[in-house]
């Protein structure tokens, strides 16, 4: 090209420029990437930036990918695609009802309008075939009561991420199928009460839920799953009661304590997450004693203490881990108090404070001593026993005893009985004639005792002179008589 040409064109205007490029692309066909998946053939036109649907596209495909472009409304040409399974309108701009040849679409069954602009959903009166219906992230903040009345195929309805605060009671009586529901980040205060014989799955996490009734969950017979994770929940009610829950998600709450009741009215729980809550004093066994089925809890983050290391703690360790253990991770119970245990799982504070090695060596040398101590004592109490035996069994020396009975020293031999008399026992007849004979009678003692007494009478308070003068032996009126017993051989 000649160079004056060019210089040319480089005067040109920007809107001549920008005219000539327009030309070219409405030339060009925006691209469509077409391709097949489990049978399925695909159509994507996602992120295109387009507001309309572009022309020559195939009618006859089963899924219609349209997410994160500029629709603003339902587009023109839509209604071609008869065939359609799988229809994506995530990621736009709509905020009307949906048109009314979506009737004739008998085979779609996925319809995802998440990220787009509605604040409402509205009842319609077209018969609708959807087995899957995607609203998450837009701003619903009402529903109207019979909205899903014409969904009896649907079995799956997500609604998070909107702002719902509450839902009629009956919103879900005619959905025959709802199988699953997601209502997480909404703004419910309390757990929604719904009439639904056919859901299955419930989640509310992320709700701003504080209180849970006891009745929660009674018109939902066929609930097997609820998520209350990530709320303000701070206390379940004695007799929660559902007959078919089996799984129950309280994670990331501030629940800080059970009682034997709190379970008692779920007798198919299986699935327990308590993890991330406010618990400080271990659980009872007991509190699971109405839940055979329970096969999985999940404690993780909460700050357990262990002061004491009480009997209930070890039986609460052996529930959740003995075979099969329902604990998948033992490491996750983590103590907190008392500083001797603190940041150690529940298996190495147990073995630190039952099966400790320096412990144990005390406790047998304190066993030892003690064994020790009692077997010298019985030992001591034998011999002394023996001892006592051998003296009682030899015969009594016959050794001369020296009396003084206020007079002359008289020397008095022992008595020896030929039969040792039964202690504190009077002898027999037979014994008593083997008794030793005296060699006196006793016919003088009482001449002895009568001369005592009057002595004692004759007795006077003496003067000092008296006292001085030499006692007279005459004046003694008795004798005293010393007695002489003898044994006989």
């Amino acid at each position: 090209m000649d160079e004056g040409v060019i210089f040319l064109l480089l005067l040109l205007p920007a809107t001549v420029w920008g005219g000539v490029l327009r030309d070219v692309m409405d030339d060009q066909e925006i691209p469509c990437r077409s391709y097949t998946v489990n049978d399925l053939v695909y159509l994507d036109c996602s992120e295109q930036g387009i507001s309309e649907l572009p022309e020559g596209l195939n009618y006859e495909v089963d899924a219609l990918l349209l997410s994160n472009n500029n629709f603003i409304s339902f587009p023109k040409g839509l209604e071609n695609f008869l065939k359609l399974k799988i229809l994506d309108f995530s990621g736009n701009r709509l905020s009307r009802p949906l048109p009314l040849y979506f009737e004739n679409f008998e085979a779609l069954s996925t319809l995802n309008l998440s990220n787009n602009n509605y604040d409402s959903w509205v009842e319609s009166e077209m018969t609708l075939n959807f087995k899957r219906l995607d609203l998450s992230k837009n701003k619903i903040n009402k529903i109207d009561e019979n909205a899903f009345s014409k969904m009896s195929r649907l079995s799956f309805l997500d609604l998070s991420e909107n702002r719902l605060y509450e839902i009629s009671k009956t919103i879900f009586s005619y959905a025959n199928n709802l199988d699953t529901l997601i209502l997480t980040r909404n703004y419910f205060s309390r757990v929604p009460r719904f009439q639904s014989h056919s859901l299955r799955n419930l989640y509310l996490s992320n709700c701003q839920i504080a209180s849970i009734s006891e009745t929660s969950l009674a018109d939902m017979s066929s609930l097997v799953l609820i998520d209350l994770s990530i709320n303000q929940i701070e206390y379940i009610p004695d007799n929660f009661a559902s007959n078919t829950l089996q799984e129950l998600d309280l994670s990331y709450n501030e629940i800080y304590m059970l009682t034997d009741r709190t379970f008692s009215s779920l007798p198919h729980l299986a699935v327990l997450d308590l993890r991330g809550n406010e618990f400080r004093d271990v659980w009872s066994t007991s509190h699971f004693a109405s839940n055979p089925f329970l096969r999985e809890v999940r404690v993780k983050g909460n700050r357990w203490s262990c002061e004491g290391f009480s009997v209930n703690l070890l039986l609460t360790y052996e529930f959740l881990t003995k075979d099969p253990p329902k604990i998948a991770d033992t490491a996750s119970l983590i103590c907190y108090t008392p500083s001797n245990v603190t940041q150690l799982s529940w298996q190495q504070a147990y073995i630190r404070t039952w099966h400790d090695v320096d412990s144990t060596k005390s406790m047998y040398t304190t066993m030892a001593v003690m064994i020790g101590l009692i077997i010298g004592i019985v030992l001591t109490s034998l011999v002394c026993r023996g001892i006592m035996y051998l003296n009682k069994s030899e015969p009594p020396q016959s050794n001369p005893e020296t009396t003084i009975l206020n007079g002359p020293v008289t020397q008095v031999e022992a008595v020896q009985t030929r039969i040792p008399l039964i202690d504190d026992l009077p002898p027999t007849y037979y014994e008593a004639l083997l008794l030793p004979r005296l060699n006196a009678s006793f016919h003088s003692l009482p001449d002895f005792i009568d001369e005592e007494e009057n002595t004692r009478r004759n007795r006077r308070s003496r003067s000092i002179g008296d006292l001085t003068e030499p006692r007279r032996l005459g004046d003694r009126r008795s004798v005293r008589r010393t007695l002489r017993l003898a044994s006989e051989e």
